[in-house]
């Protein structure tokens, strides 16, 4: 029985020698074999010969057959086979995990080791990878953050080891500021400030001439690096307190006083006895680093001020006074600037003294939270007593992230940056790129700390 359709010739699945009776056949003599195919849209007989389709009641019940299914992989492959293939192959992890370096463009170590300190910090990582900043709907000219978004997809989209040409980013840098307009070597914190604020008008809804508070603002950069200083000053007559809040991206520290000190010692080791003097001077030696810890102790403990240099409004008249800073809002990421650089009107000198930093450090100690909890503490040193409700004591605990070393002079220094990579440090050297120990970045001879918080919870 034939249907006679007049279709195009199809694809054909597999030809074969078929008994099946189509309109040519012999069936009264019973001389079959037709060249017959399975049509591989519907899997239909088709014959070669008649150039139509055939039926046979036989074959649709088997191609209408219900519960027919494609080969799986697993009837090819065997377990034996996945044995084989293990053995034999190696996993290639994507090599777009950020660690590329920065060419030096002409002097520009000290923009390439601020900007390898925000490609490495997950926050403005999290930012940029996640489009919040639309290159493609921007309408600044030479913007820093597009170049920022361009070298966020440039080290994390591609498995690229060579260097990267920071060309965007050093137009826009010379663009935002005149100063930074050559290939004249530059403070690498100076830039750091520039960088950020020019990051938080290129990503603010705010325009440049309005004042915006910057505790309002909700841009990235004043999200991750926004905190508050309080500065408290006590009168010594009438004991009225005046306090102010001034907002920081950073804590500057000044290492003059702790130089002086450790010099002081020094001297004194030498007028004592000899053996006296001989340990003094294993005790307050030049290679004795000093604490940061005890920096940052410094920075936020009460300072006289005389008479001349304070008006008190509640007396209306000039008052000795005490001054203490404090931290009134610690931001998710803290920088930390050593002041290692002394400009006077004849002279500009370094200041190599070695500084010991921690991987993680309480910044709960040099807070105003706790100033004022440890003088509610009547009787007891300061500090003490101070507890959570749960009964532990609060802390603040920071995690080092990245690190900023100068080396050499002051005119004719070179930047190098240490930054971390889930639980491995890399040392960033311009274009160079180098695995390096833990013991190497604790002993490295820091300008520029940055620490992440370790829980955005708080204390």
């Amino acid at each position: 029985m034939t249907q006679s359709t007049t279709l195009a010739s199809p694809k054909v699945m597999k030809k074969q020698a078929s008994n099946t009776a189509c309109a040519s056949s012999n069936t009264a003599s019973g001389s079959y074999g037709c060249e017959q195919a399975v049509e591989s849209r519907s899997g239909c007989l088709y014959c070669q010969e008649c150039h139509d389709f055939v039926y046979d009641p036989t074959f649709e019940e088997l191609r209408l057959q219900k519960g027919r299914r494609k080969r799986k992989l697993e009837d090819l492959y065997s377990s034996e086979d996945a044995r084989l293939v293990s053995l034999n192959s190696t996993s290639i992890p994507c090599r777009a995990n950020g660690l590329r370096g920065l060419y030096n463009m002409g002097q520009t170590c000290f923009m390439s080791v601020i900007l390898q300190s925000l490609i490495h910090n997950p926050f403005i990582k999290a930012f940029y990878l996640a489009e919040g900043h639309r290159s493609a709907e921007c309408d600044h000219e030479a913007c820093t953050s597009c170049a920022m978004d361009e070298m966020f997809q440039e080290f994390y989209s591609y498995e690229k080891a060579e260097g990267y040409g920071a060309v965007g980013m050093l137009l826009g840098s010379w663009m935002g500021a005149q100063a930074l307009a050559g290939h004249k070597q530059q403070d690498a914190h100076e830039y750091m400030q520039f960088i950020l604020n020019s990051l938080h008008l290129a990503n603010s809804d705010t325009a440049d001439d309005e004042q915006h508070k910057a505790a309002d603002c909700e841009c990235v950069i004043h999200q991750v690096f926004y905190g508050t200083l309080q500065s408290t000053v006590t009168c010594s007559n009438c004991h009225n307190v005046t306090t102010a809040l001034d907002p920081i991206m950073d804590l500057s520290l000044d290492l003059r006083t702790q130089v002086r000190r450790k010099r002081l010692a020094q001297a004194q080791g030498k007028v004592a006895t000899a053996a006296a003097a001989a340990a003094a001077a294993a005790a307050a030696g030049s290679d004795e680093p000093i604490n940061l810890q005890s920096c940052l102790e410094r920075f936020t403990s009460a300072e006289k001020l005389a008479a001349a240099d304070y008006a008190c409004r509640n007396c209306d008249s000039h008052q000795a006074a005490e001054k203490r800073l404090s931290v009134q809002t610690l931001p998710p990421v803290l920088p930390i600037h050593l002041k290692r650089f002394e400009h006077s009107k004849a002279t500009s000198s370094k200041l190599d003294a070695k500084i010991a930093f921690p991987l993680q450090l309480d910044m709960y100690p040099y807070t105003t939270r706790w100033q004022r909890q440890s003088q509610q503490q009547s009787g007891s040193e300061a500090g003490e007593g101070v507890e959570k409700a749960d009964g532990r004591a609060p802390t603040a605990i920071y995690e080092l992230s990245s690190v900023v070393v100068h080396k050499g002079k002051l005119d004719t220094g070179h930047y190098v940056s240490y930054s971390r990579e889930a639980d491995d440090w890399f040392l960033f050297d311009d274009s160079k790129v180098v695995l390096v120990a833990e013991r190497e970045v604790l002993d490295a001879n820091a300008y520029l700390l940055f620490y992440i918080v370790r829980d955005l919870d708080g204390a």
